[in-house]
């Protein structure tokens, strides 16, 4: 059997393809290892949250004692505030990711957070408004409905949460955003109207007994009533829902690389200990500041930051797509230049150069006809010089617009030939230096040096009546200096301005490189031309096509 045919084991590295022969093996194993770099980190801090946050919570129960808290009503009403300030943001965010991208889990993360930003936002509304003692959410008048509200909205976006992950995980895609949205806040209300319910109606989530303090007293620390099994129970399965949700955010993050879904995960972690820390020191009165609002605090912080990561990645994705917008429209551009140019070589080649040819064809057999006078063999010969004059420039033009495409040779080859050339048909001296090997230049700049050196030579050949000429090539202060002078009658450059048609094209060619064109002249003197090429070009700004 061929070796060839032979199969690899599990063992050996697959450099491969997928059966299509596409190299998507070895982009995705790329992709996946892009992505478990960061996902080791996240998972180094979300280890360090734990340690630091368990660490934390012993520490507080030891010095300060399990059941003594602060009451500061203004603190406790800023905190509720900004909780919900934050949830709404984040829901708001779930929102335009779900629309946008049709992600379900941050459909069912705009919900959850809507589920939390009611319930906070009714506590911050009963507390100004004064209702809060006749619901129960005062220390003065402790009820179990306040319990009851935090607990089953805390429950209930924890469960969204997890079941958004859940879907994000296996690829489904809600089709209908609305039911999701509805029934989150329809169960939300219902759950809130549980704050008007009988005293004693519902069991006890915790024990309860009013707490008299001075009116007008600075905070003070005073005990906080304590869980019944129940209320331990109900706290431990939120605690442990926000911590599933985390591991799944997780597990997203890992997947699809969204810096969302990182601060997320985090982010639940320290709520799971927030519901922990509840569950020893209920903070759920209006008033009363625990270590589980301090966590709450943390979350919402976390929360935030994630708000300013995600859009700091929507925005670098955004330009990154406009950048590469950009260089679509310059290859697009470049690329009907290309065509636009192979067009244009191929009509001077089959079109003028062919009509010249059989023109000094004709030129030559009129030429060779019997009885011609002297005028008249004089103008066939001009004829043909002028014809051959052509036939040369439609070559040097089908090769510079080709040498774009598929380059010649290097630079100073192509100079070196010129010079030759030149040298041969028109019997002028031509000397060609060039001390060294001239750096390599992108196709474009060495087809338009090289046209401007040869549309020099040309000038040379019609004005400069001239009888040696001089083509130098070299590197000076990191810029090519491509310079051909002679030793002809010269002109004034100021006299034939700076819209001559010869001298305006060499100036735009040399413009589309980078370069810059310098004339010096004098009457009876000679002239010098000479082509300045930065070798390093600053790249184009983004969204600017190059002509």
């Amino acid at each position: 059997m061929p070796r060839a045919a032979s199969r690899c084991k599990d063992g050996c590295p697959t450099w491969g393809t997928d059966r299509g022969g596409s190299p998507i093996g070895t982009l995705a194993r790329t992709s996946r290892v892009a992505i478990e770099l960061p996902g080791r980190r996240l998972d180094v801090i979300l280890i360090a949250v734990v340690a630091v946050l368990a660490l934390g919570g012993v520490a507080s129960a030891l010095m300060i004692g399990p059941h003594v808290r602060v009451v500061a009503p203004s603190l406790d009403l800023v905190l509720d505030t900004v909780t919900t300030l934050v949830t709404v943001a984040v829901a708001a965010l779930g929102w335009v990711r779900y629309r946008e991208h049709g992600k379900s889990a941050g459909l069912f993360q705009a919900a959850a957070f809507i589920v939390l930003a009611l319930a906070n936002g009714s506590c911050v509304v009963l507390a100004l408004t004064g209702l809060d003692a006749r619901t129960g959410l005062t220390l003065a008048a402790p009820g179990q409905a306040s319990l009851y509200v935090f607990t089953l909205t805390r429950l209930l976006a924890a469960g969204l949460l997890v079941a958004g992950s859940l879907e994000a995980l296996r690829h489904h895609h809600p089709r209908r955003a609305l039911p999701v949205l509805a029934g989150a806040t329809i169960a939300t209300g219902l759950v809130l109207a549980l704050l008007a319910a009988p005293a004693g109606w519902l069991p006890a989530l915790a024990s309860t007994a009013p707490v008299n303090s001075a009116a007008g007293a600075a905070p003070a620390t005073v005990p906080i009533p304590s869980l019944t099994l129940l209320g331990a129970v109900a706290s431990s399965l939120v605690a442990g829902l926000y911590l599933w949700a985390a591991a799944l955010s997780r597990r997203l993050y890992r997947r699809d690389g969204s810096i969302g879904d990182a601060y997320l995960a985090v982010g639940l972690v320290v709520a799971s200990f927030a519901q922990v820390a509840n569950a020893a020191f209920p903070g759920e009165y209006t008033g009363v500041v625990t270590s589980g609002d301090l966590l709450r605090l943390g979350f919402d912080g976390i929360l935030l930051l994630g708000i300013q990561a995600e859009l700091h990645a929507t925005l670098g994705q955004l330009a990154a797509a406009n950048a590469d917008l950009a260089r679509l429209r310059i290859v697009e551009v470049d690329r009907a230049a290309l065509a636009e140019r192979a067009r244009l070589s191929r009509e001077l080649h089959d079109g003028l150069a062919q009509n010249l040819w059989l023109a000094k064809l004709k030129t030559g057999r009129l030429a060779a006809l019997p009885g011609l006078g002297l005028e008249a063999t004089a103008l066939t010969d001009e004829l043909g010089q002028a014809i051959d004059a052509g036939l040369s420039e439609a070559r040097e033009a089908v090769a510079a617009l080709r040498m774009v495409d598929e380059p010649v040779g290097t630079l100073r080859g192509l100079l070196s030939r010129s010079a030759d050339d030149f040298a041969d048909r028109f019997a002028i001296r031509v000397e060609f230096e060039c001390v060294s090997d001239l750096p390599p230049l992108p196709p474009r700049a060495q087809a338009e040096a090289l046209r401007i050196a040869q549309e020099a030579l040309s000038n040379v050949r019609r004005h400069a009546d001239a009888t040696f000429v001089r083509v130098r090539a070299a590197v000076e202060e990191g810029r090519l200096v491509v310079a051909v002078g002679d030793n002809g009658r010269g002109f004034d450059p100021d006299a034939v301005g700076q819209n001559a048609f010869g001298l305006a094209s060499m100036r735009e060619r040399a413009a589309l490189i980078g370069g810059e064109l310098r004339i010096e002249s004098r009457p009876q003197d000679g002239t010098r031309v000479s082509l300045l090429v930065p070798l390093v070009v600053a790249a184009a700004p983004v969204g600017v096509v190059a002509p």
